[in-house]
């Protein structure tokens, strides 16, 4: 009889803690809508979540790790589309991600500057769009629809160049047409890729 309280509150108190992580996520999210990651605090972040202070340290070690795991989440929803996707889905997922997640993706590349982690993050997610439109690429080359080249290099370039413009565009405001977006993003990629 004594192990069926016991387990109970075990279930009590982890929903609790997933209850508390998904408020501290739900506030840094609301919060990097209104400020740069660089003016977040954890004091501001728990006030929002309407959560103490230690209750942060119960679950994270500090605002990095939880711009990662949120960050996380938008990767592994990327990660689906490069599975299956061409190169038009692959920027329409991207541009709807950099709107739909605009303050996130603005966090994690203000981040990435000084944390070696939130860096690794978003290298990996930024490695696998790179190296999966160079596979598109180098299928292009081996067609002879695509002038011979390094795929995995020319891929590199461009998918820079689509963060940065992503970032200043539909990650800035939400509102941009992300149309519009994946139209400019379009015109640079296909003189290059034939498509």
């Amino acid at each position: 009889m004594a192990t069926r309280p016991a387990a109970a509150r075990r279930r009590n108190a982890q929903v609790r803690r997933s209850e508390a992580r998904a408020r501290i996520a739900a506030a840094t999210e609301r919060l990097l809508a209104e400020r740069p990651y660089r003016e977040l605090s954890v004091e501001a972040v728990m006030s929002e979540a309407g959560l103490s202070r230690t209750v942060f340290y119960r679950h994270y070690d500090g605002l990095p790790e939880v711009v990662l795991e949120l960050f996380e989440a938008v990767a592994a929803e990327l990660a689906a589309e490069l599975e299956t996707g061409e190169q038009r889905e692959i920027l329409e997922a991207a541009a709807r991600a950099f709107a739909v997640h605009g303050p996130l993706m603005r966090a994690v590349d203000q981040a990435a500057s000084h944390d070696a982690v939130i860096e690794g993050a978003s290298r990996t997610v930024s490695d696998a769009f790179t190296a999966r439109m160079a596979e598109q690429l180098q299928e292009g080359m081996d067609e002879g629809r695509v002038r011979p080249g390094d795929a995995y290099e020319l891929s590199r370039a461009l998918n820079l160049m689509n963060q940065r413009y992503l970032l200043d565009t539909v990650a800035r405001d939400p509102d941009f047409d992300q149309e519009r977006a994946v139209a400019a993003l379009l015109a640079v990629w296909e003189p290059v890729t034939g498509g």
